[in-house]
This record gives C-alpha cells, structure tokens and sequence, in this order.
C-alpha cells in the first residue's frame, strides 16, 4: 500500500459510523501485511479481481498505479462496488471515457480523489470569487517547479515510464492545479502549449520544461509553468487568480502533499486596491460544511455521503473528464504545435 493510501486512512479509522474496512489488497506481501496491520483489517488479497469475487465490500478505493486504473474501474463498476479513484484518471482520454461509461451502466458511484477541492482554504477562495470582491477574473497563472535532479524520480521508479505514469509532472502534479481552476472558474475550451526536454532523464517521452496556454469558455486566459528539473526556485507550487477589482496568490504549503497553503488577497473592496504590489492580507480558511481540517478526510467523507445519499460527487468521473480533456490536450499540443478545440477531443 502506497504513500496516498496511507492519507486516505485516517478517514475510515476515525468514521467507524460511516466505514467499515473488511478486506485490503497489494500486488506485494510485504506492504500488504504491513499496511494491514496499521489498519486492522485481516482479510488481505494480492489479487484485485479476487478481492471483488470474495469479499464482502460495498465499494473500493484504488490508490495503484495510473496505467492500472482502467481495468480495476471497470471490473469493480460490473461487480457492482461503489468506486473511489486517486487521480488522474487514466493515462488517456478513451480510458478515462471507458471509466466513466462503466460506471453510468453499473449505476454506481465513481469518484475521482482531487483532495484540493475539499481543503478549508479552498472553500474561502471560492466563495469570495463567487462573491464577485475580485470582479471578472481575467488571467490565471499556475506554476510548479519540482527541484528534482535530472534524472526525475529515483531510478526504477514507475512514475518515470510514461507509458505508466502517462506522462510527466503534467499529469501528476498540474493536474491538481487545473481541476482546481477549473473548480474556481469552469471548463477549458482551448490549449496550446510547448515543451523542452533537456536532460537524458527526461529523453522517455516526459516534459522537463513546458509552458501551456489555457483559454476558458468565459474568456480567461491562463498561463501554465512547468519544471520538472532539477533548479533553484523560492516557489514549489502557486497559482494566482487576476481580477478587475482584485487579486488571489496561494502561499507555500508545510507540505508538499497539499502543494497549496493558504491564499492572500488584495482587492478594492479591502482598501489595499491601489498598491499594486503590497497590502495583500491572508484569506482565513473557511470549514462550512467541510467536517475536518483535512483534505484527504473531507474527500472520502463526502464521497461516503454521496453514495449514502444517492448523489454525484463534487468531483465525479464525469466532472474529471473536464480536467484530464486539459492535460491530454497539452500533450496533443505537445506532439503537433497546434492549438487544440478540447470540444473536439
């Protein structure tokens, strides 16, 4: 059992009223048997196909590897089992398209783990956009630059097959900051974008240092960096929201599983709109509705609510396909040098 599944955890240890964990499965013994006893759980599988015949499960949570969503998602949707996915999706949109079909056809609940969207940080930043303090918001820009050395990943490490992983850091790491614009702003209708791959570690297909234009269906315009090298940076992660009457930047999270800290502000509406460059104020988390401070948590909590309650998840299969249509049409863009209509992917 990998990193994720170990923050996916917490949520069905402290919600016994809501979960109940019968049975786990890993391709490795050791991790198996590790992470079982963490958890608790007794009845452990090496074979997923033979978990979904043999245990008595509602639903699933797939934390494997992005090639491998597929075929899990599609067996668990036919066995009838409620399925929570780690993003991305798959590794290309006719995947990710067979996902969401199996899904609709077994009439069960698929969901896709994009934490961010459940972080208290993330619901003050929505609703002060929807409050309209920031006007029409005009440009985005969304930066992650890894500081890993040349060579990407430690060797042997799966996320460095793009036949795997399906891609580079696009895919794995600013899809996280896409899903989130696209939460804060909507659906993206064109891209462009160029890629350099530098080092022979990245000669395997993945992108070292690539740029992408977004442009949103109601005209925003936003601009993607992306370093997947190995640099020196006084930012890892960050997006900033550009609007008429004011402006949103994220801060640098304590870690680098969240990616994003909490936002600062500066706007018309708080006095501090004619400093162009000073007088941004922190943007205090908001929990609403959200029960915890925790991303990981809140998102599996609400997709227990979800299928308790018959209702499509805030970021359902069906929703994601607006998010990865994004990643696959940077990497089309990629390989053609052309501007791609996502409406036609």
């Amino acid at each position: 059992m990998g990193m994720i599944a170990g923050y996916h955890l917490p949520a069905y240890l402290n919600y016994p009223d809501k979960f109940k964990l019968n049975a786990i499965c890993d391709i490795r013994p050791e991790a198996l048997e590790k992470f079982g006893e963490k958890a608790g759980v007794k009845e452990r599988y090496t074979d997923f196909l033979e978990m979904l015949e043999k245990a008595d499960i509602d639903a699933v949570d797939i934390c494997t590897i992005h090639d491998q969503h597929e075929a899990q998602v599609v067996a668990a949707a036919k066995a009838g089992k409620q399925i929570f996915l780690e993003k991305p999706m798959g590794t290309n949109l006719k995947q990710c398209n067979n996902m969401v079909e199996a899904a609709r056809k077994a009439g069960v609940a698929f969901m896709v783990g994009h934490d961010l969207r459940y972080m208290p940080h993330t619901l003050a930043i929505k609703r002060i956009i929807e409050s309209g303090e920031l006007g029409q918001v005009r440009m985005t820009r969304c930066v992650l630059i890894d500081n890993m050395p040349p060579a990407g990943f430690m060797n042997g490490h799966w996320l460095n097959d793009p036949k795997r992983s399906g891609g580079g850091m696009m895919i794995s790491g600013i899809i996280h900051q896409v899903d989130l614009l696209r939460y804060f702003i909507g659906d993206v209708k064109t891209v462009y974008a160029v890629n350099r791959s530098i080092h022979e570690g990245y000669w395997d297909g993945r992108e070292e240092y690539a740029c992408a234009v977004l442009e949103f269906e109601n005209g925003t315009i936003c601009d993607i960096m992306l370093i997947g090298s190995s640099t020196r940076s006084p930012i890892g992660c960050q997006y900033t929201l550009y609007g008429d009457e004011g402006t949103i930047m994220s801060t640098q999270a304590e870690s680098r599983v969240y990616q994003f800290g909490q936002g600062m502000i500066a706007s018309k509406k708080r006095g501090n709109f004619i400093e162009t460059f000073n007088y941004f104020a922190p943007i205090p988390p908001e929990r609403g509705n959200l029960p915890t401070d925790d991303a990981f948590t809140n998102e599996i909590l609400h997709f227990a609510d979800c299928v308790s309650e018959h209702k499509e998840p805030l970021t359902s299969g069906r929703d994601n396909l607006g998010t990865v249509k994004v990643i696959f049409g940077i990497y089309e863009s990629f390989k053609t040098g052309k501007k791609i209509d996502l409406a036609k992917m």
